[in-house]
């Protein structure tokens, strides 16, 4: 393998290893998403480095971490927070997603399983709270997580 080659987008082998696997994965999913030749080149490029790539599982139910941030999405706060940022038209993750960074500080940032383990936690707060899901939508730059799911009264 040649790690100076360069793929669509300027993307290199180096590059790629330098970034994290949500990074990769983002990567990895815009290429497999522009449906060509380039794009499939670079998708193939990423699965043959043999660092993780795919979208990140939330925590095991043992996990530390995972307790701390089952304390923070079952608090008062964090169903305000919830509630608040879907009146705002924003996905109720924006509000939860604060308060975990808040909380948990580089714990929460740097896991790559804490964000996915947060928007299930947020999921599972909404759906208690008698809210379905109404598709997806990016979050605010502030949040750790990308995108969350929007939702509406059930």
């Amino acid at each position: 393998m040649n790690d100076d080659e360069v793929f669509i987008g300027g993307v290199t082998r180096a590059w790629l290893r330098a970034r994290s696997q949500n990074e990769r994965y983002a990567v990895w999913k815009r290429a497999k998403g522009l449906h060509s030749a380039e794009g499939n080149h670079l998708a193939r490029a990423i699965e043959l480095l043999g660092l993780p790539y795919a979208e990140p599982e939330p925590l095991a139910e043992e996990d530390p971490l995972m307790a701390r941030m089952r304390e923070i999405a079952a608090s008062p706060e964090a169903r305000a927070a919830a509630v608040e940022a879907t009146l705002d038209g924003l996905p109720a993750m924006a509000g939860i997603d604060v308060l975990m960074h808040e909380a948990l500080g580089e714990d929460y940032r740097r896991n790559e399983a804490a964000a996915p383990t947060a928007q299930k936690l947020a999921a599972e707060l909404m759906t208690r709270l008698g809210y379905v899901e109404a598709g997806r939508k990016p979050l605010p730059a502030r949040c750790v997580a990308r995108s969350g799911v929007f939702w509406k009264r059930g």
